[in-house]
């Protein structure tokens, strides 16, 4: 048979009730084991398909779990920035056994997320990035269990948190290069955009100040996070001349830059030592290898839709935070001292 297969077919092969059927396929705890082995026999044998919007009217979920992306353009994100990928194949593979499907978003100023949660019906929500606060307001009345992960604005009592310890991360990359001998050391980022960037930000700033070295402002590219952007950038960084280090807000960014300098002839760390922030694989791939903070992009996935399926499947009440511990991975990109 084909999928146009029903649960009145399945219960006239087994000689019993619609009911029992729909019990079994919902996973409504009515039925005898025996039964209940039976009919997902019949269900095999006949190759019956499930019909997702009437389960969604007899069981109120829908199975769908929606993940805002803080991006404008997702193909593009997902093609210049690994850290996407990364971060949905955690959260894929924390849902896999629990029948839910993942339903992405892209996030723009006019996106209304709470009138997208009630059209799709969706039974959870994870929103990567951070957002105004005027958006997160407004979804604090809706009864799914939500998670922000790398949102800094909230506490625990408001919303599921998962997020990195930012600031210690790029302080510890910071402090590597001044244990190297770097004085000049720039920042490569957006912290007057995203409060992410900010966070790295001010840890850079207390490594130079614990180490007294002096800030200044030129010791600051600000630009977005993307390969082209690190790119583009390579040739100003070089011309300007003002550091002979940086550390970058994301690994992409990093990467850009190393490719562009390279093109121009300068050599990595030779010439300029570069530290990332991500640790995404690219990072191990490029030559030479990209010494970078491993901030757990994948775990953030995983740990984030671990919350929500603890909510949904166990019915458990409260908030929680997880604060994930950063570490550097040391490679090539860095001048060390002899």
């Amino acid at each position: 048979m084909n999928e146009k297969v029903s649960i009145y077919d399945i219960a006239k092969y087994l000689d019993i009730s619609p009911a029992t059927v729909s019990y079994v396929i919902n996973g409504v705890d009515k039925v005898s084991k025996k039964t209940k082995e039976k009919v997902l026999k019949a269900i095999e044998e006949l190759g019956y398909v499930p019909n997702y919007s009437a389960r969604a009217v007899a069981t109120g979920k829908t199975h769908l779990i929606g993940v805002i992306l803080p991006v404008d353009n997702a193909s593009i994100a997902f093609l210049q920035n690994p850290f996407y990928v990364e971060y949905l194949g955690g959260f894929e593979k924390a849902i896999e056994n629990y029948n839910y499907d993942i339903c992405i978003a892209v996030y723009k100023k006019e996106t209304d997320v709470k009138e997208w949660v009630k059209k799709r019906g969706l039974d959870g929500l994870a929103m990567l990035g951070s957002y105004e606060k005027e958006v997160l307001d407004s979804l604090k009345d809706i009864a799914i269990p939500i998670v922000l992960t790398d949102e800094y604005g909230m506490n625990q009592n408001e919303f599921n948190l998962v997020k990195s310890s930012d600031n210690d991360g790029m302080y510890d990359a910071t402090k590597y290069l001044i244990e190297n001998g770097f004085k000049r050391i720039g920042f490569v980022g957006y912290p007057s955009k995203y409060p992410v960037d900010l966070y790295r930000y001010n840890g850079y700033l207390k490594a130079l100040k614990d180490s007294n070295i002096e800030y200044k402002n030129e010791y600051l590219y600000e630009t977005g996070a993307t390969f082209d952007e690190g790119y583009n950038l390579g040739d100003r960084i070089m011309s300007d001349n003002y550091v002979d280090a940086i550390v970058c807000s994301g690994d992409i960014l990093a990467i850009g830059i190393m490719k562009r300098i390279m093109e121009l002839g300068y050599d990595i760390p030779s010439d300029l030592s570069i530290i990332g922030f991500d640790d995404i694989q690219d990072a191990n791939f490029v030559y030479p290898g990209l010494t970078t903070v491993h901030q757990h992009i994948g775990e953030k996935g995983y740990r984030s839709a671990q919350i929500l399926i603890d909510l949904l499947e166990n019915n458990r009440k409260g908030t929680s935070s997880i604060n994930l511990k950063p570490y550097l991975v040391k490679r090539n990109s860095v001048k060390e001292k002899r």
